[in-house]
């Protein structure tokens, strides 16, 4: 039977009267009982040794039953809670917990059954924060066959030190949506004025006019190995083109509930998702570098969940910082010189046997055969590539010799003198070459010092140059060599990427790091739309007290790196790519960072303009769970209606290439021994010039030969593709007429296909193109917007609004439309307070996530707009009413989607 919670209210003094550690008599579970559930309060334990006065325990709202029990001490005997709750039927129940984020690993069972672990790798489902760094979370421990009526339930701690607490515990003979502390079906329906709260169902996955599975094919790799034509990526077999619009994927990913990963995969599918990228090592004890079968085991079938939902997979699976040194594991890395607290970055570069290491993990995945396909991954084309080295190369900051194991380094050096010596004949004939002797040139020994990636960068003598030219020769040998091994020796198939990272001065070391990348089938690089933003609680994460400024790419707001530098604008968002050799390039981590409320902006800037520039793959970062948050709490996340809710429309414009790629109206070559010696190129620089501004256009090719050339507009990117070759000799630049589309006086700049105008003067950014019309930025400050098919009048302060069709016609020609309507999206509670130029963080807020209403009216252009008839759709995309007719719809407060059909 259900009882309240007031007999725990009358248990609390005597409790409170008892020794810490003894066991407590306690009544069985209150229970809430519903259709196939049944929920229980981790407090209301029929016998428990949880601390009485634990580190968390004052009561809170965000709690079910306002209190947890835990216990933050080191203890010697074995903590436990045990319940009786009754099974409303026999059946398969999952069982959930809500506890304190992966602290407090533990085992359970239901009565003398056996024992079932839930480890620190759990998958967090949401997140609410108490407090900062203190958040209680839904996990999925497991699946069980259990039989009606009284069941005891036992948790016991495996861990003898530690924070650990619970707050409640749930059977459900249905995957559970978490929203808190709500229990399943319950919805926390409340929003400020003029916002609603956004709580959708879990999506059935019926037929809906949003659902994009279709654009897949049936199965990932029906067509094929992906493989490189010309700059893009093509099926195999068919030769058919394709883009990807992606999602950074992690092992919290598939240590999901199967169950959940199969559910993912469709709502991916759904939204215009056709690649995942598994970003996590293979290991799971940090204390060894070898790989875990069972993670091997979980991505295998996550990879098949994706690949029946026609969804390829790009792995990453070594970053550096994933093997620091420190209390919890990387101990081994002492053998290579690392002490506590240091990160080993080079070392995949410099030491072989650890390259040992990273080859016994690529042959551990690419060669075990699939339980669940029946294939090894090498042979299985629905993994489009792999990417050798996250974040990491030679010249970033990382690299810096006297701050790295001494052993290490005496490596590299010695290889350097080799390098030295076979250049110049002997070592001695280089140092005299240079005429600049460093304290660590052990000429007896073979061995030369190294400069740091910041001296390369910023002292461009003949020494560094050539210290330069031997470290991008020495990173190239180990990514050519490593695509050898992965095709020669283990088979694999697919495609190459070598690393993504960027360098100390982008201007001088980038053509040297990028030279070293291009052994490798395609190019990659990491792009975010940063905040500026000072922190107070946690680098990767916000909180109250930490300042922030909200930050819109529509008015070339500063980022981060621009407020630093103290830069008016920063004319740039991720989108902006340099194609090196006509290869094709990977954006495969890209997001606008929070906090920051001009978010709706996103998906359609990356879209229009990756499009316009001739990106391949756009991989969003990063996923957190396989339905829509109830809370936002992480600095990318992904479900939430700004992001996924905005993806149709956006995967659409982006996929099937409804902007159209411009050609290329910057075309710089370098040469070869110009990139060594560190001359730098003309695309780095972040502000603009007049110069090219004055550039004759060629009447026959829209571009002009340039001789002296030296910085290129940043704006040009808006333009159209900037594309730099590295080649023996060097060649003439090629530039469109860039004045042509570039006016600073209106603060205007038009692609050169004339399809997209960027206005970052009112802060609007428009699309007009047959077969997409969309617009973002600060409508109501801007008045009506007119484009060729649509006209949109709103007094919304800032949105987003795209109108795409769903059967491949242009606009003035389809049958069935999707217009799409965003706003601006926040937490229950939200709260800010103004310091400075600064807003400081007063509250994180709570669920719901709510959404600012939306408002105006939409009017298609085309003859027979008022025939054609608009459905509402709700937020999974299913009807939702009568929204009368195209010639002047009136935007509704909560609609994200609406149907126009013929």
């Amino acid at each position: 039977m259900a009882r309240s919670n007031s007999g725990a209210c009358l248990r609390r003094p005597l409790v409170a009267a008892l020794l810490v550690g003894l066991t407590l008599a306690l009544p069985a579970a209150a229970e809430t009982a519903g259709d196939g559930w049944v929920w229980w309060e981790a407090e209301d334990s029929a016998e428990h040794n949880f601390d009485v006065d634990h580190p968390f325990a004052p009561r809170h709202e965000v709690l079910s039953g306002g209190e947890w029990i835990g216990i933050g001490r080191d203890r010697g005997e074995t903590i436990f809670a045990e319940y009786t709750v009754n099974v409303p039927a026999d059946g398969t129940y999952k069982f959930y917990a809500r506890k304190f984020w992966k602290h407090g690993p533990f085992r359970y069972r239901f009565n003398e059954g056996p024992w079932h672990q839930v480890g620190r790798d759990v998958t967090l489902m949401d997140e609410v924060f108490i407090r900062t760094h203190l958040g209680a979370n839904w996990v999925h421990a497991g699946d069980h066959e259990l039989s009606a009526g009284p069941t005891k339930v036992r948790i016991e701690l495996t861990e003898q030190s530690g924070a650990a607490a619970f707050d409640a515990f749930l059977l459900s003979a249905e995957p559970f949506t978490p929203r808190g502390k709500l229990k399943p079906g319950a919805r926390y329906g409340r929003a400020p004025e003029g916002w609603f709260a956004f709580e959708p169902d879990r999506d059935p996955f019926n037929d809906s006019p949003i659902d994009l599975r279709g654009l897949n094919e049936p199965t990932a790799g029906s067509g094929g190995f992906i493989a490189v034509a010309g700059d893009g990526f093509v099926h195999g077999d068919t030769g058919r083109p394709v883009r990807f619009w992606a999602v950074n994927v992690n092992a919290s990913t598939v240590q999901m509930d199967r169950a959940e990963i199969d559910h993912l995969a469709r709502t991916y599918a759904k939204h215009g998702v056709n690649l995942v990228r598994y970003h996590s090592p293979l290991f799971t004890d940090a204390s060894s570098p070898q790989a875990d079968p069972q993670r091997i085991d979980d991505l295998f079938y996550m990879i098949e969940a994706f690949k029946k939902q026609g969804i390829y997979t790009h792995l990453s699976i070594y970053f550096p910082l994933w093997n620091r040194m420190n209390d919890q594991g990387g101990a081994y890395l002492g053998e290579y010189g690392y002490e506590q607290g240091q990160v080993p970055f080079a070392l995949h570069q410099i030491n072989p046997k650890f390259q040992q290491i990273l080859r016994s993990w690529w042959r551990d995945l690419l060669t075990t055969k699939s339980p669940y396909s029946g294939t090894p991954l090498a042979d299985d084309p629905a993994v489009m590539g792999v990417e050798l080295v996250n974040e990491d190369n030679y010249f970033f900051f990382t690299f810096d010799p006297p701050k790295m194991p001494p052993s290490q380094v005496a490596i590299l050096e010695k290889r350097f003198g080799d390098w030295a010596a076979e250049r110049h004949g002997s070592i001695e004939a280089a140092l005299e070459a240079w005429d600049e002797p460093r304290d660590e040139d052990a000429p007896e020994q073979g061995r030369l010092g190294l400069p740091s990636a910041w001296a390369m960068g910023n002292l461009r003598t003949a020494r560094n140059q050539d210290a330069a030219r031997f470290l991008a020769e020495d990173e190239r040998a180990f990514f050519d060599g490593m695509q050898q091994f992965l095709r020669e020796q283990l088979g694999y198939q697919g495609l190459v990427t070598a690393t993504n990272w960027k360098t100390a001065a982008n201007t001088f070391l980038e053509p040297v790091e990028k030279w070293a990348n291009l052994g490798a089938d395609f190019m990659d690089h990491h792009g975010y739309f940063g905040k500026p933003f000072q922190e107070k609680n946690n680098a990767f994460g916000y909180g109250p007290d930490d300042l922030y400024m909200d930050r819109s790419a529509t008015r070339f707001d500063p980022d981060d790196g621009a407020v630093k530098a103290g830069r008016e604008h920063s004319y740039s968002i991720p989108a902006n790519i340099l194609v090196w050799n006509d290869k094709p390039h990977m954006l495969s981590e890209a997001a606008w960072t929070l906090p920051n409320r001009f978010r709706a902006e996103q998906p359609l800037l990356m879209a229009a303009y990756g499009s316009l520039q001739g990106l391949d793959a756009l991989v969003w970062f990063a996923t957190g769970g396989s339905t829509w948050k109830p809370q936002i709490t992480s600095m990318w996340p992904i479900h939430v209606p700004s992001q996924i809710g905005q993806w149709p429309a956006a995967a659409l414009i982006f996929r099937q290439g409804l902007v159209e790629q411009a050609q290329p109206v910057v075309r710089v070559t370098l040469a070869r021994d110009d990139v060594f010696a560190l001359k730098g190129m003309p695309v780095a620089q972040p502000e603009s010039l007049d110069f090219l501004q004055q550039a004759v256009a060629d009447e026959a090719r829209g571009t002009a030969e340039v001789e002296d050339l030296s910085h290129i507009d940043a704006l040009a990117f808006f333009v159209g593709p900037v594309h730099v070759d590295i080649a023996e000799q060097d060649a003439p630049a090629r530039l469109a007429d860039l004045a042509r589309h570039i006016d600073r006086d209106a603060r205007t700049v038009t692609s050169a296909t004339g399809q997209l105008q960027w206005n970052w003067g009112d802060g609007l950014v428009t699309v007009d193109a047959p077969a997409a019309q969309a617009v973002t930025g600060f409508l109501a400050e801007n008045g009506p917007v007119e484009l060729s098919q649509l006209r949109l009048e709103s007094d919304m302060e800032y949105a987003a609004v795209m109108l795409v069709p769903l059967d491949g016609q242009p606009i003035d020609q389809s049958a069935r439309l999707l217009l799409q309507v965003f706003s601006e999206e926040s937490n229950f509670g939200w709260q800010t307070g103004p310091e400075g130029d600064w807003k400081r963080i007063e509250s994180v807020g709570e669920p719901p996530v709510v959404v600012r209403q939306m408002s105006g009216t939409v009017s298609l252009k085309r003859p027979d707009a008022a025939s054609m008839t608009v459905t509402a759709l709700d937020a999974n995309g299913y009807p939702a009413g009568d929204a009368g007719s195209a010639d002047a719809i009136t935007l509704q407060p909560d609609t994200l989607y609406y149907l126009i059909e013929r």
